[in-house]
């Protein structure tokens, strides 16, 4: 998981004034005309979600609310899809975020409500409780939300993670394969609690099963550079070439990225470096003969 800018609440009332409007529908008038003393409550509660850190309480569930607003606030957010008139917020809160935060390995294509919008209905379109994420990652979310403070998934904006190491891989070569088991170092230096979270958050989500679906496709891109880096300098250039492309994965993503954190944990296996990743990652014999052939020299004169 990686942290996210928070979104800029400059423009809440103007989202709010937006989404809540009556309308007739077969002659019946629906929706609701929002007062500007309801706007002020409704400010109120995202105060109070910024001041809890996303924690969930009673009064973010706004029930002191007209139902006919809480409802029409929470039909809002269908209206955040692209080409309607809320797409400006899914615009704002999209912005800059290319990976899913939690996973790291499919695009954020989709906006999860942090506190799920069917309990927490004043929130549906609040910039602070929308996540970019992947499909995968909002689709099995909701199983690791709580509804006690202090407790499910780390919040991509408030939760703020050190820059330390907290994810670390165990490697494994057996047969032909190449097993890796991501774990959660429960001794990390991090604030109280979150080292249970970030656990819960991996095993909800089954990020080692979806981790090694994508590291066995990840590591044959770097076969060439491993054998090249073998044949020319042995073990010591392997383990040299692993833990820069670390560095530079590490600065490309972050720290606790997967693949960095893969990097790093085949620099430290022994038999990876000592010639398992020709077992791995065997190379087609044209493809050898063409990489070690002594070059051509062509006389002139």
């Amino acid at each position: 998981m990686r942290n996210l800018p928070l979104p800029s609440r400059d423009d809440d009332r103007i989202h709010l004034e937006k989404a809540i409007r009556t309308y007739s529908y077969k002659g019946i008038v629906r929706g609701h005309d929002i007062t500007v003393v309801e706007l002020n409550e409704v400010i109120a509660i995202y105060d109070r979600y910024d001041l809890d850190l996303g924690q969930p309480c009673d009064l973010l569930m706004g029930r002191d609310l007209p139902e006919s607003l809480r409802q029409a606030i929470y039909m809002a957010y269908d209206t955040t899809q692209e080409g309607r008139r809320l797409e400006g917020i899914r615009t704002l809160v999209s912005k800059g975020v290319d990976l899913c935060p939690i996973c790291g390995i499919d695009s954020a294509v989709e906006l999860d409500h942090f506190l799920p919008r069917s309990v927490f209905l004043p929130l549906a379109i609040f910039t602070h409780n929308l996540v970019p994420l992947c499909h995968a990652c909002n689709n099995a979310k909701l199983a690791g939300f709580a509804s006690n403070a202090g407790g499910g998934f780390l919040h991509p904006y408030f939760d703020t993670l050190p820059d330390v190491q907290f994810l670390q891989a165990e490697v494994e070569i057996k047969g032909n394969g190449l097993l890796v088991r991501f774990t959660i170092d429960l001794g990390a230096v991090l604030p109280a609690g979150f080292a249970d979270r970030l656990h819960s958050q991996m095993t909800t989500l089954d990020l080692n099963e979806r981790y090694q679906k994508e590291l066995n496709n990840y590591i044959s891109g770097h076969a060439i550079s491993l054998h090249g880096s073998a044949s020319s300098g042995g073990s010591a250039a392997v383990i040299n070439f692993l833990q820069l492309q670390a560095r530079y994965e590490s600065v490309r993503f972050y720290r606790n990225h997967w693949r960095p954190v893969l990097l790093r944990a085949l620099a430290a296996h022994e038999p990876f470096v000592d010639g398992g990743f020709a077992t791995v990652l065997p190379i087609p014999q044209d493809i050898r003969d063409d990489m070690f052939a002594p070059e051509t020299v062509t006389a002139s004169g």
